[in-house]
């Protein structure tokens, strides 16, 4: 084994360090869903025991939904990711980040609305 490879200088050395890349990106995709969904089911437990679970139920419903979508779509963003590591064509895409940042913009759009309205 040349001092190249075990350094990661070489072709497999990068290729590794760039699914590694993508692993960390997979794990923070779960780490944000996850914790959308504990958000969501928080929302909706408090704002039971608070009142009516009119409004808090939506909005934890929607906070859970958007996380399970995060997590969706995160997979799949990874496995796309991998593939275009090992083909040598990664093309970075957008998308999946911009669903989760305007689901998340709308969902708290809509709290901060519906608090101003409702709030004493």
């Amino acid at each position: 084994m040349s001092s190249e490879e075990g350094s990661g200088g070489g072709t497999g050395g990068t290729e590794a360090r760039e699914h590694l890349a993508n692993e960390r990106t997979l794990l923070a995709w779960i780490r944000t869903g996850v914790s959308l969904i504990s958000f969501g089911l928080v929302v909706e437990r408090i704002g039971a025991q608070v009142g009516p679970a009119g409004a808090s139920g939506i909005f934890g419903v929607a906070l859970a939904v958007l996380g399970c979508l995060t997590l969706v779509m995160g997979t799949i963003q990874f496995l796309r990711s991998r593939r275009g590591i090992s083909t040598g064509d990664f093309a970075p895409a957008a998308a999946a980040y911009l669903v989760v940042v305007a689901g998340s913009l709308a969902l708290a759009g809509t709290f901060i609305v519906y608090v101003l309205l409702n709030g004493s």
